[in-house]
């Protein structure tokens, strides 16, 4: 073999294997006039006390912020199971689906819609799940949570009550809590409970956090035990709306001008519809209109 023939031979050779690594990670879905969807996994199979988990994403046309993304999955048994999540300002939406050995296995179809309108949609295979010592959440303890949906604006902090108990719970033992993110980030607490078994949690909403569905999963000796979803939606308004605001509320531009600095930001989808009747009726109401823009651009409303 001459010099050019090993070159070509190698050239091929990470071709053949750079190929197979992208395969690896490759989406797959469909996509629609409306938007699309997509998995990461279309085959998985599920160990006894591991979670795995299968992130979806995709991306909705002309997304208004502040509405629901509705998921539709239709289990083997053909019951089915809602999902509502939010996507950003550019219409992106992640979030994590969490299989463990209490799902059945078979094929999965996931549908996607917003406004009534199909996104798109993907199938996924669950080829094998334990038949001996399955832990049943409702065997081990239980999980909950006090708010399934957040809306956050401006610099507002806020935080997510979890609770629960542990049957045959040893006072002193740690209980981990795995913090599921939008973007498959995950973040891990560790806690402790009373005697009795009773738990308590406070999750603080981080200032980096991001918009989307998060999935809390709780496990005791090793052993998932709960889970529960929260909705975060932070609502951002942007720094040089700020200062016009600031500039209205000091009598430095016109009713008109504020107006407009407002109506484009519900073009770019940063505050809805409503926020911007509030807007309206405030600005009819000269008196008022100093405190509520300084309250309003300071996070303290929506």
């Amino acid at each position: 073999m001459n010099d050019k023939s090993v070159i070509i031979f190698t050239l091929i050779l990470v071709m053949v294997i750079t190929g197979s690594s992208l395969s690896s990670f490759a989406l797959s879905g469909s996509s629609t006039e409306y938007g699309s969807l997509n998995i990461d996994k279309d085959i998985v199979s599920i160990s006894e006390f591991e979670s795995t988990i299968i992130q979806i994403s995709g991306n909705v046309i002309d997304y208004h912020s502040g509405q629901k993304i509705i998921l539709e999955l239709i289990k083997p048994d053909n019951t089915s199971i809602e999902i509502k999540t939010q996507a950003n300002n550019e219409g992106i939406f992640s979030i994590p689906l969490i299989l463990d050995s209490n799902w059945l296995s078979g094929n999965y179809q996931l549908s996607g819609t917003f406004l009534n309108n199909e996104i798109g949609s993907a199938s996924f295979l669950i080829t094998s799940v334990p038949t001996t010592n399955i832990p049943i959440f409702a065997n081990i303890g239980s999980l909950e949570i006090d708010n399934e949906e957040i809306t956050l604006s401006g610099n507002k902090k806020s935080t997510v009550e979890i609770n629960g108990n542990i049957k045959n719970y040893q006072k002193g033992d740690l209980i981990s809590l795995k913090i599921i993110h939008p973007d498959g980030l995950i973040t891990d607490v560790s806690i402790t409970g009373k005697s009795t078994g009773d738990f308590k949690a406070h999750v603080s909403i981080e200032e980096s956090w991001k918009s989307g569905t998060f999935s809390i999963i709780a496990s005791y000796e090793g052993k998932d035990f709960g889970q529960v979803n929260f909705l975060l939606n932070k609502i951002q308004i942007p720094e040089f709306f700020k200062n016009v605001a600031y500039w209205w509320s000091d009598g430095l531009i016109g009713d008109s001008e504020f107006v407009d600095g407002v109506e484009f930001l519900i073009n770019e989808k940063i505050i809805d519809f409503q926020t911007y009747l509030k807007v309206q009726q405030v600005v009819m109401k000269i008196p008022l209109q100093i405190g509520f823009v300084k309250i309003w651009v300071g996070g303290q409303m929506v």
